[in-house]
């Protein structure tokens, strides 16, 4: 009985200190494409707007609509656009889920997973247009947040962190 009793604590022990070996590898996150896009920009004052064969009329609506958006977006989040911000418009559902766009957007190490901030918003059209004007907020919303808390960049970001720790040691 001892000697059942002292296995047990020892494989009680070694499931709790056990670790897993894995990979940061990104098997499986590549998309099929099943056709070629050539993209074009749309260039407003604050957007690049990208869009594919046929969207034109599409990057053109998207334009004027950030653009409309953005200045009642940066009042309510109290914090302006430092730089151009890019927005990727797929014509359909489909079309956006050949991409590979935005897929390796968080960067994973050993500490947990360091957020990429650029400015990029990836919206498509799947027939409505108040739908398409609402992900159009959203994504402009989110890149003034993103660059809000974490900076325009990875470098501004690690100047915010390196000025607090100091600020909080001396």
């Amino acid at each position: 009985m001892r000697k059942i009793s002292g296995f047990l604590t020892v494989l009680l022990i070694l499931s709790f200190s056990s670790t897993a070996q894995v990979s940061s590898v990104l098997f499986g996150k590549n998309r099929v494409q099943y056709k070629n896009f050539k993209w074009r920009f749309y260039q407003t004052r604050n957007f690049n707007v990208y869009f594919s064969n046929g969207g034109l009329a599409l990057g053109k609506f998207v334009a004027q609509v950030a653009e409309q958006e953005l200045p009642q977006l940066e009042e309510f989040v109290e914090y302006s656009m430092q730089r151009r911000g890019n927005i990727v418009v797929y014509n359909s559902y489909t079309e956006y889920k050949q991409s590979n766009i935005g897929l390796g957007i968080d960067w994973q190490q050993t500490g947990g997973v360091t957020r990429l901030v650029n400015n990029k918003a990836i919206i498509f059209y799947n027939g409505n247009l108040n739908d398409l004007a609402r992900q159009v907020r959203e994504g402009i919303a989110k890149m003034l947040v993103d660059n809000l808390l974490f900076g325009d960049d990875l470098g501004e970001f690690a100047g915010k962190w390196k000025v607090s720790l100091f600020e909080a040691l001396f």
